[in-house]
């Protein structure tokens, strides 16, 4: 699945191209739109291994924002995250680290564990969508997209093609 897109986002305009891997659900590919529509400003990347921001980090995460230095700004990962990889991304980046979630419970039980399991785990942000949203979300998606709107820290005012969003998204 490829998802082509033109995001038209806080008066921006970009083109996305959205190539989801072999195993990858459609969860987490509306999760990568959604990653790279809330880090629009920030002009979010998708890093690969040999990227100089990111190799000595032993991880690759979704979605990156440069934070213009050649380090990670924002460092983002969509939907299941295991409990390694999370550890020692808080402990190698400086930036944010942030986990998007497909809903609210899933969001408050990686809470839960990651409260459990990492150490300064208050560093994580983790950010749900409300699952009547997201479930809209992805109805939503088709292979080429158009979104206009605005993103401002955890909330979207967008239409994905013809479906009209306003969605705050929750901080878990």
């Amino acid at each position: 699945m490829t998802l082509r897109c033109e995001l038209n986002i806080n008066g921006g305009c970009r083109r996305v191209l959205i190539m989801a891997g072999e195993e990858e659900t459609l969860d987490h590919v509306a999760l990568r739109l959604t990653a790279a529509i809330l880090f629009f400003d920030g002009e979010p990347v998708e890093p690969g291994p040999t990227d100089p921001a990111v190799e000595d980090i032993g991880f690759v995460p979704d979605l990156m924002v440069p934070d213009g230095a050649g380090g990670v700004g924002v460092w983002v990962e969509c939907g299941n995250v295991a409990m390694n990889k999370l550890t020692k991304v808080n402990r190698r980046v400086k930036g944010r680290l942030v986990v998007l979630k497909e809903d609210e419970d899933g969001g408050r039980r990686l809470r839960e564990v990651v409260k459990a399991e990492v150490n300064k785990s208050e560093k994580i942000e983790i950010l749900a969508w409300p699952r009547k949203d997201f479930a809209a979300w992805k109805e939503a998606l088709k292979e080429s997209n158009y979104v206009y709107g605005e993103a401002s820290g955890h909330s979207l005012n967008l239409v994905l093609n013809d479906a009209a969003f306003s969605v705050q998204l929750t901080n878990c």
